[in-house]
């Protein structure tokens, strides 16, 4: 099994590494303290979890929002001059660590941390991916999916004592099951994982760039 599994990862690292290599290589430098988060996030697509990958995306963005605004606060300001750096860092804590991600966004707006699109497309995904993955609101990560799923219900024991014996198999009428099913919109939450994740990570992951810009004009 261990080496059946190991086989499988090369295999993927083989296959994704050349589409996620630039984020690997790239050098961060107000957001250097999420470079860890971020190689987590990309392992995680590399070896297609896609759902793991999501969970750990609403995390970088919240705490990217948070802490373009302490870097903006603490700008220029670094362990040469320590008391004056522990004194502005835990006043930037006491302004923004306790922000939810609505009040956060607004605020890197009026900083100019980030433009209108961007404030408008972080609202998106805080709506459609953050907040239904972060709080498992199932009806909201699949709302697109069809409200049943149809298909033939049968007992796979009976199924291969036909096959057996040579006899033919049954057609049954199809039978609808809500998405809401447990294991169906389990399903549904895995297929539409695989269709955002990479695409939520790489959009995050710019507007994180195009802060790291700002922040570079203001010094």
């Amino acid at each position: 099994m261990k080496e059946q599994i190991k086989s499988e990862y090369l295999k993927l690292i083989e296959s994704n590494y050349s589409n996620l290599s630039e984020y690997f290589k790239d050098n961060l430098y107000h957001f250097s303290a999420l470079t860890s988060l971020r190689n987590e996030i990309l392992q995680c697509l590399l070896l297609k979890l896609y759902q793991s990958s999501i969970f750990a995306t609403n995390h970088f963005l919240e705490r990217m929002i948070k802490l373009a605004l302490i870097n903006k606060h603490t700008i220029n300001l670094n362990y040469s001059n320590l008391n004056l750096y522990n004194e502005k860092t835990k006043e930037a804590i006491i302004l923004y660590d306790n922000l939810n991600l609505n009040e956060s966004l607004k605020l890197a707006k009026q900083e100019n941390l980030i433009n209108d699109r961007e404030l408008e497309n972080l609202k998106d995904f805080k709506n459609k991916i953050r907040n239904p993955y972060s709080h498992a609101e199932i009806k909201k990560i699949i709302d697109k999916a069809p409200q049943n799923f149809k298909g033939y219900m049968f007992n796979i024991d009976e199924i291969k004592e036909s096959l057996k014996k040579g006899e033919t198999i049954e057609i049954r009428e199809k039978k609808e099951i809500t998405k809401f099913s447990s294991s169906i919109s389990q399903f549904y939450q895995e297929k539409f994982s695989v269709a955002i994740a990479e695409y939520y990570f790489k959009e995050v992951y710019e507007i994180l760039k195009n802060i790291e810009n700002r922040l570079n004009q203001i010094k």
